[in-house]
């Protein structure tokens, strides 16, 4: 069972899904995946797989459209640097760092290529706890119209750098895909793992999901009965997925 409590600065370690339908949504992903969930406010969640934190889920604030998105959050040790740097490079910060108990803080920004990313500083553990298991985040994945906009910015940022098939390296760790694609909206994405990914898209279709992209390629996409996207990796049991 892959256990993480530390990650390289820049690196995703964190996810949560804001959604207009908390119940709804925690059915959803526990029917599929076998989560569960513990309160740890009235409109936010977290979600575990064996007793072990995956991520999060919120209630979305009125107001909002309808739609739920899951937000993937890369690991800082100083918030407020990083979003001065976040302006520098041509990014747009939308919720400026704010405490989050006294587990840490955040803040969300809009990249370059127009795709939500949080920041996450932590107090103590950083962030996911498990993850490369069936069930858990096992990878991650940038879509963008164009990658090399997405290299400059977070290459400024943190230092990564595409390679050549288009992984997202950190200090010569890949860190997530980098897919180019006009289609769709440019967001981050997590990667979910799954023992037989084929029949955990059948079965998220039988929920009400709907496939965006099928696994041929890249992973397949799918996009929950809100609107939230995420893919379907393979992910062998005890660990050593994509």
């Amino acid at each position: 069972m892959p256990r993480r409590t530390r990650y390289a600065i820049g690196a995703p370690c964190w996810a949560d899904c804001i959604t207009p339908d908390l119940n709804g949504s925690r059915d959803f992903y526990s029917t599929l995946f076998g989560w569960e969930f513990v309160a740890e406010s009235p409109d936010y969640q977290l979600a575990l797989l064996g007793g072990e934190i995956i991520g999060g889920f919120g209630a979305a604030p009125a107001g909002l459209p309808p739609r739920a998105v899951w937000n993937i959050y890369l690991a800082t040790k100083d918030a407020d640097h990083s979003c001065a740097q976040v302006g520098r490079h041509g990014g747009r910060v939308v919720m400026p760092p704010v405490p989050v108990g006294a587990n840490g803080r955040l803040f969300l920004a809009v990249d370059p290529s127009g795709v939500t990313v949080g920041f996450w500083e932590g107090s103590r553990a950083e962030g996911v706890v498990l993850s490369d298991e069936p069930g858990a985040i096992s990878g991650h994945e940038l879509r963008v119209p164009l990658a090399a906009t997405a290299e400059s910015f977070y290459g400024a940022l943190f230092g990564y750098r595409l390679t050549a098939d288009g992984e997202f390296e950190l200090d010569g760790t890949g860190q997530a895909r980098v897919v180019e694609s006009d289609q769709g909206r440019p967001q981050w994405l997590p990667h979910l793992g799954a023992l037989d990914p084929t029949d955990t898209v059948r079965r998220a279709v039988e929920l009400g999901a709907r496939l965006v992209r099928p696994g041929r390629e890249e992973p397949a996409v799918l996009r929950d009965p809100w609107g939230a996207e995420f893919g379907v990796v393979a992910a062998p049991a005890g660990g050593g997925g994509a």
